[in-house]
């Protein structure tokens, strides 16, 4: 998260003893964290100087989004066509529990991201189409996206947005009992550039810089 708000420079080295004292935790841990963010695209690992930062460019977060907008509403739409009952009631159990969150007026933005993400697998696991599952699995275990999200997500800070994203959620699951698939890929994809230009907003206050405007798709 710190090399995602601009805290690390381009090739600033991101050092084992450094991180393990401001962790209070051994070196070993680190050195496997390290190799983590290294698969992921996030460090470099280079022969003496150990790991350094890649720096991380608003475009390059505003196409990772792109991404998975398509690759989401394409699972929606599959999910529409072959679902069966059991994967309709999985998904009305986890929007009840996205209600419940909801409701509270301080909702936690971890707590209520974990939740989305809940209800979002119940899509895309159900869709029928093991190569877009994997797809999906691989994008949030292995990429930006996951820390973008687990370790303290850059949206669902205000109610507003929490209310919008919970409202196609909703529409989604209504478009998709009517087996109106194209109106469930178009909430799935909004969801998802819903969420790009807030954690856009909210990287640009902290970090400072802009978006190339072509890569605002929509």
């Amino acid at each position: 998260m710190a090399i995602l708000r601009g805290e690390y420079r381009e090739g600033e080295r991101v050092g084992e003893q450094e991180v393990a004292e401001a962790y209070s935790v051994s070196r070993g841990p680190v050195r496997e964290a390290i190799r983590m963010l290294a698969s992921r695209g996030i460090v470099r690992l280079e022969p003496r100087r150990g790991a350094t930062a890649i720096a991380i460019s608003l475009d390059v977060v505003a196409d990772l989004f792109n991404v998975r907008s398509v690759l989401f509403g394409l699972a929606g739409r599959c999910f529409t066509r072959s679902a069966a009952p059991p994967a309709f009631e999985r998904l009305a159990e986890r929007l009840r529990h996205l209600r419940q969150i909801m409701a509270l007026d301080a909702s936690d933005p971890i707590e209520f991201a974990l939740a989305v993400g809940r209800v979002g697998a119940a899509i895309y696991n159900q869709c029928g189409n093991p190569t877009l599952v994997r797809l999906l699995h691989e994008q949030g275990q292995t990429s930006l996206w996951g820390f973008i999200w687990r370790e303290g997500p850059l949206d669902y800070a205000t109610l507003e947005r929490r209310a919008s994203c919970l409202e196609h959620w909703m529409a989604i699951e209504a478009a998709a009992r009517n087996g109106n698939e194209a109106l469930a890929e178009a909430h799935l994809r909004q969801i998802i550039l819903e969420s790009r230009d807030a954690v856009l907003a909210s990287l640009a206050d902290t970090r400072g810089g802009s978006v190339d405007q072509s890569k605002l798709l929509r």
